[in-house]
């Protein structure tokens, strides 16, 4: 069952009850005197200067490396119970629990973490998410929000991961508002010695739901990722906590919300609406919807799953200087923070004796992701020859020089291209776990036309490493659609609609989930969106007498596909359908070849894995 909470245990809970109103006014009675005493001058000091001038601590558990420059006792604690929290959400929710080490900056301070994340609004914002093609990251900056009661930036790590283990590699593709709302119930966790406490009210949450008018039930409902303007964005969180603890805490209710779920994740047309499942009308569940606030929530008490040594297991070691400060000038520049403020950053920590000739590749990275090629050539040039057998620069050389050449669309220099993949080889083989060195591998081999199987197996790799990166799972989804792998493409596919905001790629995914599952029901209007190959597919099938389809499919999802009908001769039907490719592949310009993909509705491709279409 897709995100179904396994909640049969629910009379064994001892908990207690507490209403939203109650929690508001008890929060500015105790703590809104702090608050007003809070606002203080920083003095003058930049997040720069703090970031540099400060000790580092790198704190490792089985599955989390925290790098911080706060209070490395407390971040330890907090490593062992986001270990708590894997072992206790493995319990209730469904994911694959073989993904890669998460890396979180847990900073000390709200100069800290602007410093680090770049942001301006960091009076609002306590935390953050990254994915990267370097890897997932999460930043929280230790002493936001502090005199909010609950620790909100403990709050906001644990919801934060709860979607790292949902959208990661799971194949469950959940409602936006079910997928907000858990999460904030999972945020609120406590740990005790044996035991742990699961449904506190978020703070937040419970003021926006005394003070502001409810979401619409239809719109909280129907809402995706990137429909709501902010005001509403926050609304559905709290009343996504809401529901969904009502929800997910009383047995008959979750087993009616795992029927739902399972429907929706499968993307049936014809699926029971959640009041439907409930044994409910829409208007009977509105009713219910809207008498919640007033309701009494429980937050329920549970002992721990049994926990294996290993798991509690935990490094604390100081970090180097320069160390420190290579690695977060290096997570800015992958992450597209300002070329000015990285600038800063490294001019001031040269001046506190913090040199290195690997910040310079780091300005080249950033100058890169800024679209400057010119500035980025500069800055790898003045590095010495000394250094350019390192990893740093020859991973900076790589980048550099493959998107100068895929920025030209024609005209690729394919000896330049094969020198390119010659760097990409040795990346991988000095540190195997960088995605972007496996992506960028494949993409080369792909534009020199190396065979299908081959680079996809380079892309499969990025993907494993980096699965919430929305560049590789775009191709990557591609590339297993036309391997006809239902299961492997609804376990990307899945997640990759939560994630994606943008109306054409989600309509072009989803035409291909359609065709590949056979799954009937309307589509969105052709005005709004182009043809997917879902559609082409659906249309090839359709189509009678001697036929074939040739596709050339590229790693930005760009593909060009010509198919041929009613011939009474193959071959002439084979040559017209490549032919019909390449005219498309050339004024797309596509990189992938054109392959012949299918003989009449036999797949051709080696690659296949299911042999028809």
């Amino acid at each position: 069952m897709y995100g179904l909470f396994y909640f049969w245990t629910v009379k064994l809970f001892q908990g207690a009850e507490m209403e939203f109103g109650m929690v508001y006014r008890w929060f500015i009675c105790k703590y809104l005197w702090i608050l007003l005493l809070s606002v203080a001058f920083l003095g003058g000091c930049t997040s720069t200067q703090k970031l540099v001038n400060s000790s580092w601590y790198e704190v490792e558990t089985k599955h989390f490396r925290i790098v911080t420059n706060g209070n490395s006792e407390k971040v330890e604690r907090l490593a062992i119970d986001l270990e708590r929290l894997r072992v206790v959400a493995e319990r209730h929710i469904g994911f694959i629990p073989d993904q890669q080490k998460l890396t979180v900056y847990a900073l000390s301070d709200t100069l800290s973490f602007k410093g680090v994340s770049g942001r301006e609004d960091v009076r609002r914002v306590v935390g953050l998410f990254r994915n990267t093609s370097h890897g997932s990251f999460a930043l929280v900056n230790l002493a936001g929000n502090k005199y909010y009661p609950g620790n909100p930036a403990r709050q906001i790590l644990f919801h934060e991961y709860v979607h790292f283990l949902t959208y990661g590699r799971s194949s469950s593709n959940l409602p936006y508002w079910y997928s907000e709302g858990m999460a904030e119930v999972f945020s609120t966790i406590n740990f005790h010695e044996d035991e742990y406490e699961l449904g506190m009210i978020p703070i937040s949450r419970a003021i926006t739901l005394d003070y502001s008018k409810e979401l619409p039930l239809k719109m909280l409902l129907e809402a995706k990722n990137g429909s709501l303007n902010d005001r509403d964005r926050e609304a559905l969180y709290a009343n996504g906590w809401m529901l969904a603890h009502w929800l997910i805490f009383d047995p008959q209710r979750a087993k009616a919300l795992g029927r739902y779920l399972n429907g929706y994740n499968e993307g049936l047309a014809g699926v029971r609406p959640l009041w439907e499942e409930l044994g409910m009308t829409f208007e009977e569940l509105e009713s219910q919807y809207l008498s919640l606030p007033r309701s009494k929530f429980g937050y329920f008490r549970m002992s721990m799953p049994k926990m294996k040594e290993a798991e509690f297991n935990s490094t604390v070691t100081r970090l180097p200087k320069k160390k420190a400060i290579l690695e977060i000038a290096n997570f800015m520049a992958i992450t597209g923070q300002e070329v000015a403020q990285l600038k800063s950053f490294i001019d001031y920590a040269e001046k506190q004796e913090v040199r290195s000739y690997e910040l310079n590749s780091a300005m080249a990275i950033a100058e890169l992701q800024a679209g400057n090629f010119s500035k980025a050539k500069e800055w790898l040039g003045s590095i010495p020859l000394d250094f350019h057998g390192e990893r740093w620069f020859l991973e900076v050389q790589a980048r550099i020089s493959l998107a100068e050449e895929l920025s030209k669309l024609e005209g690729v220099n394919l000896n330049a291209i094969a020198d390119i993949r010659d760097k990409y080889v040795k990346l991988v083989n000095s540190q195997d776990d960088i995605p972007i060195y496996w992506y960028e591998l494949a993409v080369v081999m792909q534009v020199l036309g190396y065979p299908r199987e081959d680079y996809f197996e380079m892309l499969e790799q990025a993907y494993l490493r980096a699965p919430r990166d929305t560049r590789i799972a775009w191709w990557y989804a591609h590339e297993l659609y036309i391997s006809r792998d239902k299961k492997y493409f609804s376990q990307v596919a899945s997640p990759l609609m939560v994630q994606l905001s943008n109306l054409e790629r989600e309509s072009r995914l989803n035409s291909m989930r359609r065709e590949i599952e056979k799954i009937q029901g309307p589509r969105l209007s052709a005005k709004l969106v182009k043809e997917g190959l879902g559609e082409w597919f659906e249309k090839y099938q359709n189509v009678a007498g001697k036929k074939a389809v040739a596709l050339a499919l590229d790693f930005r999802g760009a593909f060009a596909i010509g198919f041929s009908e009613e011939h009474i001769d193959q071959q002439v039907a084979n040559d017209d359908a490549l032919g019909l490719c390449e005219r498309y592949r050339k004024r797309y310009k596509v990189f992938g070849k054109c392959r012949l993909y299918a003989e009449g509705n036999q797949i051709v491709d080696k690659s296949a894995i299911e042999r028809r279409l």
